[in-house]
């Protein structure tokens, strides 16, 4: 039985407004840092959406700062804490470690075993579970996100517990297409580069031709002769955040 413990109890946050960097402790598996942002106005009394951000291979470390590199300063600017206020978590995965399963040692892309978890990846799904336990997190708006390796570990997640998930984003990113039909109920964007060298766009495209054959709610957008470094004009064009923000569980 996997066990969870944290260091203290942040029920009621005592900064708000900012990142704060804490570590998540899961036995027999180890610590993962993580920085978290709380609204200016959390009480531990209204709920708030949750987003749950998971940065690319160039962020590993345990710095606990790094993962902030990439849309972080935007999501947490003050026209979109004003405008989509949410509590903001962003883990950091492990130098030698990786959101999820990938074999490339053949020269090739094989994710077939993308949906069962690293350590790191297993860590993230435990203190996801374990921020909606412990803050006032609304559980109808869970919003998982991901670019280049964090978009490996977006679908992942979905494929092991989809149903903790209200909509996700994946950016620049793959998984065992086989696995879509797991997490087809779960509102999806994803998102490639045409041009993406270093991950194939047709990780992006056999996913979404999968979700397409299942009449799942999600969309693809392919950037026309972008390369892989797509995530700044994802994020930065308005409709993104205000469809994530508007998507809600019954």
């Amino acid at each position: 039985m996997l066990t969870l413990s944290c260091g203290h109890d942040l029920d009621i946050p005592s900064v708000r407004g900012e990142f704060v960097s804490e570590v998540f402790e899961l036995k027999g598996y180890g610590s993962l840092p993580y920085n978290i942002l709380f609204p200016e106005d959390y009480n531990g009394k209204r709920e708030y959406p949750l987003v749950f951000f998971l940065h690319g291979a160039g962020e590993r470390g345990n710095d606990n700062k790094s993962q902030l590199k990439h849309i972080a300063p935007f999501l947490s600017s003050t026209e979109n804490r004003a405008k989509f206020p949410a509590i903001l978590v962003f883990p950091q995965c492990p130098t030698k470690d990786y959101w999820a399963s990938v074999d490339r040692s053949n020269g090739e892309w094989n994710v077939g075993s993308s949906d069962r978890p690293t350590a790191a990846g297993l860590k993230a799904e435990k203190l996801l579970e374990d921020i909606i336990k412990r803050y006032q997190v609304d559980e109808k708006r869970v919003y998982l996100n991901g670019i280049s390796m964090g978009a490996f570990g977006t679908y992942s997640i979905l494929a092991r517990c989809p149903e903790k998930i209200t909509a996700a984003i994946a950016v620049s990113g793959g998984g065992d297409a086989n696995n879509a039909v797991k997490y087809k109920e779960v509102p999806l964007k994803i998102f490639h580069g045409e041009k993406d060298s270093v991950v194939p766009v047709a990780l992006s495209r056999n996913i979404a031709s999968e979700l397409e054959r299942l009449k799942a709610p999600f969309s693809y957008m392919e950037y026309p002769d972008m390369d892989h470094n797509i995530w700044d004009n994802v994020y930065k064009n308005p409709e993104t955040l205000t469809w994530l923000f508007s998507q809600s569980k019954p």
